[in-house]
């Protein structure tokens, strides 16, 4: 009984201990409680993952990221200056593009979904397109701290995940040569030129069997490195107003006529449908007259007598105004389609324009002679074309391009025999040795290919109807198609010696391994 009574006093005791204390917090601590509530709070610390890099085939770094501190790289030195003041700082990850507008439109760039966070998301190029992979997932810390920020407590973390590198097919020295190629024929273009008649250009080089792209340049261009920084509000205002369009990757986007490197589809064409025979051979006076009207042959007193290897060779127009008067109703442009024209080519970058097949089912004669040689109503990408390069490179099998390592995707297969496909390929070599690319210096390369000029008249983005170049070809296992716009010129003077540029370098390199 009386030890009840002691567990009896005990229990009341302890009752009444923390009722005083209650009556202490709530009453007469109050104030105090209350202040010191407000000054405590928890506090998410946002964790960003660790970028993906972005890498060229040998592993060199395109897009990196780099520690900064305070919009400042933070370079050894620059840390050892802020040690020796005792100064804190955070450190940033910052988003960095090494070799600047070398490839700007193919790498794209980010920028921060949350101000000051390092958390990028891709906006353009690749960036974009391999969002997922590079953006890992990000973590965070939940910490006690101050209503002055001071942390007092770490409660709880979820660690971020970096995100992958990718390594990309693109052979970093051989952009570097394509772009430096193309810039120099541009410069010589241009020093003599207004402001606002500008050339620009696009270099497609890619694998001919895989279609992994090795190079792809489009000029002008810029500097992604631009769009992450800030304090570049004025250059990027400039980019957007500039009339030669230097954030269009006219690799991909830039749609124009195909001229006389259609001519390899207005072949096969021909030559599937029965209409070249071994023996067949072409006059040209310098002039066909369609409907009433006189269809000039570029070289305007005429070939004369031709055979079709020649005529390719030669890139005489009279034999290809007669053959596509020849091809019935839609087989022209049916076959160009069979070839990857009229729509996109599936390459891993945002933009990608699909051209544009004309229907030629209510065509009159003379369009369809247009289309014949490349004219008219035809649009075509350089991408598109070094898929034809690629495709006549391999007999028929057009490669899907691509800048992954990925197993090959083709895109289609033409069907010509081997004897056709000799014929075609003795006249895209008979080009570069003795034709219209013969000034390029590309004999002893092994490269063959199709020069193209493009006919123009006047109009507002083109002031003096400047002449458009091409060059499409083929050599040592690589397709190439060289672009020029606005060039005033002609394919076989400038945009083929921009591929046996490539082609040269492409061979030292590899002699070298």
């Amino acid at each position: 009984m009386r030890r009840i009574r002691l567990l009896q006093w005990a229990l009341g005791l302890c009752a009444l201990v923390l009722w005083g204390r209650l009556i202490q917090l709530q009453a007469w601590d109050h104030a105090y409680w209350k202040k010191r509530g407000e000054q405590i709070r928890v506090w998410d610390e946002p964790l960003a993952a660790r970028r993906g890099r972005l890498l060229d085939r040998s592993g060199r770094e395109l897009a990196d990221n780099q520690p900064w501190v305070e919009g400042q790289p933070l370079t050894p030195q620059r840390q050892a200056r802020l040690a020796e003041r005792g100064r804190h700082y955070e450190i940033k990850a910052q988003r960095v593009y090494p070799g600047g507008s070398i490839c700007g439109h193919l790498l794209g760039y980010v920028s921060e979904r949350h101000a000051g966070q390092a958390d990028w998301l891709g906006k353009e190029g690749l960036e974009a397109r391999l969002q997922p992979k590079l953006a890992g997932t990000d973590g965070w810390r939940r910490w006690l701290v101050t209503s002055q920020g001071e942390k007092l407590r770490l409660l709880q973390e979820k660690p971020a995940h970096p995100g992958q590198d990718v390594r990309l097919t693109l052979d970093l020295p051989l952009q570097q040569t394509a772009a430096s190629a193309l810039e120099s024929v541009l410069h010589q273009l241009g020093s003599v030129r207004a402001a606002n008649d500008q050339p620009a250009g696009a270099v497609v080089v890619m694998e001919a069997e895989t279609g992994r792209v090795l190079a792809m340049v489009s000029l002008p261009t810029f500097d992604p490195n631009l769009f992450v920084h800030t304090g570049h509000d004025q250059e990027i205002r400039n980019l957007l107003k500039d009339p030669r369009a230097p954030l269009l990757n006219r690799a991909i986007a830039g749609q124009v006529p195909a001229a006389s490197t259609f001519k390899i589809i207005t072949a096969s064409a021909a030559m599937h449908h029965g209409l070249i025979p071994p023996l067949r051979q072409f006059y040209c006076p310098g002039v066909r007259w369609i409907g009433g009207v006189p269809f000039h042959c570029f070289v305007r007193r005429g070939h004369g007598n031709l055979s079709f290897e020649q005529t390719l060779a030669y890139s005489c127009d009279c034999a290809y105004y007669d053959l596509g008067l020849e091809l019935a109703g839609t087989q022209l442009t049916d076959w160009a389609r069979l070839w990857g024209l009229g729509k996109t080519t599936g390459v891993p970058l945002p933009g990608e324009q699909p051209g544009f097949l004309p229907d030629l089912s209510k065509a009159s004669q003379g369009e369809r002679a247009n289309l014949s040689i490349g004219q008219g109503d035809l649009l075509v990408t350089p991408l598109q074309m070094a898929c034809v390069a690629a495709g006549v490179n391999n007999r028929g099998a057009i490669p899907r391009p691509t800048l992954f390592y990925e197993k090959p995707v083709r895109l289609g297969e033409i069907q010509l025999s081997e004897l056709e496909w000799a014929r075609i390929r003795a006249g895209l070599d008979g080009a570069v040795s003795q034709g219209t690319a013969a000034g390029a210096g590309g004999q002893g390369l092994g490269l063959a290919g199709k020069t193209g000029t493009v006919e123009n008249s006047p109009s507002s983005d083109n002031p003096r109807g400047y002449n458009h170049a091409w060059f499409v070809g083929y050599g040592q296992g690589l397709a190439i198609a060289v672009f020029l716009e606005r060039s005033g010129g002609y394919g076989g003077a400038l945009a083929a010696p921009i591929a046996v540029s490539v082609l040269k370098a492409y061979s030292t390199s590899n002699s070298s391994l």
